[in-house]
């Protein structure tokens, strides 16, 4: 689960490592936000108030596959060690992304299925 703290420490990151860079860019392309490579961009997106709630209340029914692999593109090589070992925040992020891509992909290969995981 995704905490508040876990956001601020997050926020807080003026340059954060690549790895925590990739996790947070297919953190908010699974959220919609098509400025995701910009940092910047990122930054402003975890201080939006509203940043843990749009993580909780995601609709894996309307994230289309192509924003899903965009994502998978993003974290593709990377462990959860390896986030853990520079950002447990960063990590728990990790987890999220897999469970949201998880169910995209359950759900586009079970049309019937319509699993919400939990931030």
């Amino acid at each position: 689960m995704v905490s508040k703290g876990d956001v601020t420490e997050l926020k807080s990151l003026s340059n954060p490592p690549q790895h925590v860079k990739q996790v947070l860019t297919a953190t908010v392309t699974l959220l919609g936000e098509e400025n995701a490579e910009d940092y910047r961009y990122v930054k402003r997106a975890l201080g939006d108030s509203t940043f843990l709630q749009s993580l909780a209340k995601i609709d894996v029914g309307s994230i289309p596959p192509e924003v899903a692999a965009k994502a998978r593109g993003y974290i593709d090589g990377i462990s959860e060690d390896q986030i853990r070992n520079v950002s447990k925040a960063a990590c728990s992020l990790f987890r999220w992304i897999h469970e949201i891509l998880a169910a995209v992909e359950k759900r586009t290969s079970d049309p019937s299925a319509t699993a919400k995981p939990q931030a």
